[in-house]
């Protein structure tokens, strides 16, 4: 049994800059996100790093949009465990200052937005 950080959104997502180990996702819906998923990071992201890297990359893939929405979610994957989302939470994409937000427990999927602001 491994975990597995699975990502979406609604828009093309790439593979980043190779510093996190993604890859295209071998399935593509999993009960519980809004979107097709994309990318899979196999054991996840654990250390400081990575969780800093995953930010940097969360923060390029939206740049170029005046909407968009990334979906992640921390879920075990077993021939013995459905994947499945158990828990939700959600963050605006200016909200999301420090990198240990993005920290998701087992089962839990964490919906990033990215809307207008006013200024």
């Amino acid at each position: 049994m491994t975990n597995y950080l699975y990502l979406a959104s609604d828009q093309k997502m790439g593979l980043g800059n190779g510093s996190l180990d993604m890859t295209e996702a071998e399935v593509e819906t999993i009960p519980g996100f809004d979107f097709p998923v994309q990318v899979e990071i196999v054991n996840g992201v654990e250390k400081v790093w990575e969780v800093r890297e995953l930010l940097q990359y969360i923060q390029n893939h939206m740049a170029p949009y005046k909407v968009c929405t990334v979906q992640v979610a921390n879920l075990l994957n077993s021939n013995r465990v459905e994947l499945k989302v158990q828990k939700k939470s959600n963050i605006l994409l200016h909200e999301l200052t420090e990198p240990s937000q993005l920290f998701v427990q087992e089962g839990q999927l964490l919906t990033i937005k990215k809307v207008p602001t006013l200024s």
